[in-house]
């Protein structure tokens, strides 16, 4: 049978349990990309360059060359070749800008958000996701809504914000009932029984569980479904239960000879024989599921399973040179999985895209057929009045056109001195705009990386200093996002930023706004792109000290930031908490963090005056740019 059919929902399969007992489900969502596995991990072709690959495409049609681009970024991808994936995603990004084809955007946005999660950034990936769930939206496909509620919700799990990923999930649920989708409707109600299992609400978990039994239609897709049942029994101790799903799991797969769900029943269910104590038995599947993994193209990433099993069998056996065989069997499987895990739904999403874009296509061509019917005739009917008008223009044409040529060679070299002046302003604009561009990338990068390093680090101190370098990264990157996406190239709208500088802080230190008072008020005022970055080092300091010290005994909490202008620029930065200490402010040495602000604030000319005022408050007083 078609097992790609088979794991229809195996997104489902908890994606999200903990690595080390549950990370072969994760090889579930990606069953149907089989052949980016490790079957493709063994190809030995050279894949070109973005560059390399333009030239091939860049003759073709707009749609075909994008179909072409599409099909590339996602092997891009799939081999974590992310800056040639990202430059072949804005690729797609201009076509359909260029053709003004939504469906075509709506892809490419969603490109962009699978790249941003395999990169390990969901929050980014979300920013996407909206954009395409907007075009949907603004088209009317409820279809494409769905699909896309369920990836953003997916992210926010991966965030581990399940409030959020409910609320998306219910919102997808309730289309997908409207539409009476019963394919999603089985979908959403796995999505919201896995957040209920990470949430431990093992009971709420299980009643969605059944809910997409009951809307599942055929034994194959229950099978997928009573696999999840038997791994949330087994996380919420029903081990019994769990037990004699297992066996109702294998008997479906006997009945419908899948092999598949044979083989990750054979994975998963010696996790629930040990805490049943039946060590023989785990003993004896986890033997039956390394025989079946060593004709598998995924093989490797079933043995990281298998022989994690057989070493917490050895070791509780009290076999310890056994279970030093098996790790070492198991560190080998592991250095040999790649990080390419993706979505299987992610082929769903592209096939639905395909067709849904052919029938808009069609629609569009009949569309056009009928405008240009009507603007022949209309065509026909001007003609005739322009004929009259001709006779009376060229009379007129003759008594004006010696005057006129003179004036028009005068309009002529003014006509072309303001040309050239316009195509300098604007290149010297463009300029400006890839400069900024290329700087806020550079800074991601930077950013990213910082990021994957205090991963790494093991010493709470490292951590923290290198988070804080991000922090100061990320809020000079911003400056310089702001400065491309607006037409001003040199200056900065100070109240857009520090709203988006305070937000990022407040949610990246794990604040709500339900039990936080926080007062931002900012006057729209720009500033010089020479003042603003320095400006934005000196709240990210003064604004991440807080979160980081001022509120650890404060049960209200609360943060006022306020901007105002007059004969000059006063930034006011105030808080709540125990206040700081001013004979520690005051000596010369300090934290890296108090010299940045204090250098910074030179750098400006501003002036800076720290007291304690029912908590800390800081005051920054500068000069208004002329």
């Amino acid at each position: 049978m078609n097992l790609c059919g088979f794991f229809r929902f195996s997104k489902f399969l908890h994606p999200y349990l903990p690595a080390r007992k549950m990370s072969l489900l994760k090889v579930v969502l990606l069953f149907c990309l089989g052949s980016v596995s490790l079957a493709g991990w063994a190809q030995s072709s050279v894949d070109q360059s973005y560059n390399e690959y333009l030239k091939t495409v860049e003759n073709l049609p707009a749609k075909a060359q994008f179909d072409s681009l599409s099909e590339y970024e996602s092997r891009m991808r799939n081999r974590t070749q992310f800056a040639e994936a990202k430059m072949a995603i804005e690729a797609l990004v201009r076509i359909a800008e260029k053709t003004k084809d939504s469906v075509q955007l709506a892809r490419a946005y969603f490109s962009f958000g699978m790249l941003e999660m395999d990169k390990s950034n969901p929050a980014e990936a979300i920013l996407y996701y909206q954009k395409a769930l907007e075009i949907s939206q603004q088209m009317k496909q409820v279809k494409k809504q769905t699909i896309m509620l369920d990836y953003i919700g997916f992210a926010y799990v991966s965030l581990k914000e399940y409030p959020s990923a409910e609320n998306y999930f219910k919102k997808g649920l309730k289309l997908a009932e409207q539409i009476k989708d019963k394919e999603m409707i089985g979908q959403f109600n796995m999505e919201l029984a896995t957040v209920e299992d990470m949430r431990k609400n093992f009971a709420k978990a299980l009643q969605y569980n059944q809910k997409a039994l009951d809307y599942s239609e055929g034994e194959a897709k229950k099978s997928t479904i009573l696999l999840n049942r038997a791994i949330i029994y087994k996380n919420a101790g029903q081990f019994e239960q769990s037990e004699q799903t297992y066996q109702e799991c294998l008997r479906l797969a006997d009945k419908l000879n899948m092999d598949y769900l044979r083989g990750y029943v054979y994975i998963n269910y010696p996790n629930t024989l040990i805490k049943l104590n039946r060590i023989d038995e785990a003993e004896k599947y986890a033997h039956k599921a390394l025989a079946w993994s060593k004709n598998q193209p995924e093989k490797y990433r079933f043995y990281v399973e298998v022989y994690d099993i057989l070493t917490r069998i050895a070791e509780h056996r009290n076999q310890y040179k056994e279970a030093l065989n098996y790790h070492k069997e198991w560190v080998v499987a592991r250095d040999s999985v790649t990080s390419f895990d993706k979505k299987q739904q992610l082929i769903e999403a592209e096939t639905r895209f395909r067709t849904e874009e052919k029938e808009l296509e069609i629609k569009r061509l009949d569309d056009e057929n009928e405008l240009k019917s009507r603007q022949f005739w209309w065509l026909l009917g001007g003609m005739s009045i322009l004929v009259l008008l001709l006779g009376v223009a060229v009379v007129q044409y003759r008594t004006i056109r010696r005057g006129n040529q003179q004036l028009e060679r005068t309009n002529r070299a003014l006509s072309e001195r303001n040309t050239m002046v316009s195509e300098q302003s604007e290149q010297l604009k463009n300029l400006m705009k890839e400069l900024h561009h290329r700087v806020k990338n550079n800074l991601a990068i930077i950013s990213s990386l910082l990021r994957l390093q205090s991963t790494r680090l093991e010493d709470e101190g490292a951590v923290r200093a290198v988070r804080e370098g991000q922090q100061r990264v990320e809020a000079m990157s911003l400056i310089h996002q702001r400065l491309y996406e607006s037409d001003n190239v040199t200056k900065v709208n100070m109240k857009e930023y520090i709203h988006d500088l305070v937000q990022g802080l407040f949610y990246a230190y794990g604040f709500k706004e339900e039990n936080f008072d926080l007062e931002v008020d900012i006057v729209s005022v720009e500033l010089d792109v020479e003042v603003a970055v320095p400006l934005g080092l000196i709240m990210n300091e003064i604004i991440t000290n807080a979160f980081k010290h001022a509120f650890d005994q404060i049960s209200k909490p609360s943060l006022s930031i306020i901007l105002n202008e007059t004969d000059q620029l006063h930034l006011e930065i105030k808080d709540n908490g125990p206040g700081i200490d001013m004979n520690a402010w005051k000596k010369p040495t300090g934290s890296f963090g108090k010299r940045l602000i204090l250098l910074l604030s030179e750098q400006i000319g501003a002036i800076l005056n720290v007291r304690n005022e029912n908590g800390t408050r800081f005051d920054l007083i500068m000069p208004v740019q002329g």
